[in-house]
């Protein structure tokens, strides 16, 4: 029972944040009901995905896939050619890529900050 009411609360938030979501000026800093309604989204796409048996819950071996799918992912970002091997290359390219974002500046969420303000 329990099961079936979180997944038509997370439904329930999911419309609710369409709406909300479709009201928000471009480049507005999202809301926490926004925020909170795109996880429940997020969490609700990934349980339709990976929950096989339906029973509304991940149990561990669709935990398992869950993941396994994540690391293939990333593994095929990584490898640029495709050839099922990552070389020293590819690892080079992904982490120039990865800090090339930020400009080679690392944005930290709090904590020392080398006395820059």
């Amino acid at each position: 029972m329990f099961k079936k009411f979180s997944l038509v609360f997370a439904t329930a938030a999911v419309l609710a944040g369409g709406v909300a979501m479709a009201n928000t000026p471009n480049g507005a800093k999202p809301t926490k009901e926004e925020r909170q309604a795109r996880h429940a989204e997020r969490k609700a796409k990934r349980l339709a995905k990976f929950d096989a048996n339906r029973n509304g819950a991940l149990d561990p071996a669709e935990r398992d896939a869950m993941r396994d799918a994540r690391v293939a992912k990333r593994f095929a970002r990584l490898d640029a050619d495709g050839n099922g091997a990552i070389t020293l290359a590819e690892m080079k390219a992904a982490k120039q890529a990865r800090h090339g974002k930020h400009g080679g500046k690392r944005h930290h969420r709090g904590g020392f900050n080398g006395g820059q303000q």
